[in-house]
């Protein structure tokens, strides 16, 4: 007679093979949403980097931002009030902004004072989807001194060098 696996033992590797899925795809998911937590950092320090580039330059942008101070509620709005962006240019270049960068429109809003950028303690997320990834956001080291200190336009780096 041919040895083969009985069915205890298959059963056994069938078990165990489910305990260590069990274990290992949260922690997949766990480092999907902190890789795509990260990408979004980056992505806010590289669009607020070009903003302060932006008002650094062009003396007349702290004025524009003060008079529309209450009207800026999403960094889209934000480089279409700054201007000098050729990718937002008409209603149709900000549904694009809003599909590269989803995130603007799900997780963050924002209002400025005195040329801080300041985050709204209160976020309203429309799509359960991004609610993980949100939470997650709001948790990122970076993002934390962001919404307590603001972002500073005019000074030299939005990112501290450690």
């Amino acid at each position: 007679m041919k040895k083969a696996f009985t069915m205890v033992e298959l059963a056994f590797v069938i078990v165990i093979t489910g305990l260590l899925a069990s274990v290992s795809i949260p922690k997949l998911t766990m480092s999907r949403t902190d890789a795509e937590v990260a990408k979004i950092v980056v992505d806010i320090k590289n669009t607020f980097d070009k903003i302060n580039s932006i008002y650094i330059s062009n003396s007349s942008v702290n004025k524009k931002l003060n008079a529309d101070k209450n009207e800026v509620d999403s960094y889209l709005h934000l480089r279409l009030l700054i201007g000098n962006d050729s990718t937002l240019s008409d209603f149709e270049a900000i549904k694009r902004g809003a599909k590269e960068h989803p995130w603007a429109v799900e997780c963050l809003f924002y209002s400025i004072d005195n040329s801080t950028i300041k985050f709204k303690t209160m976020w309203q997320q429309s799509s359960i989807s991004w609610k993980k990834t949100c939470n997650a956001l709001y948790l990122h080291p970076t993002m934390k001194e962001w919404i307590q200190n603001g972002i500073q336009l005019g000074g030299d780096s939005i990112l501290k060098n450690s």
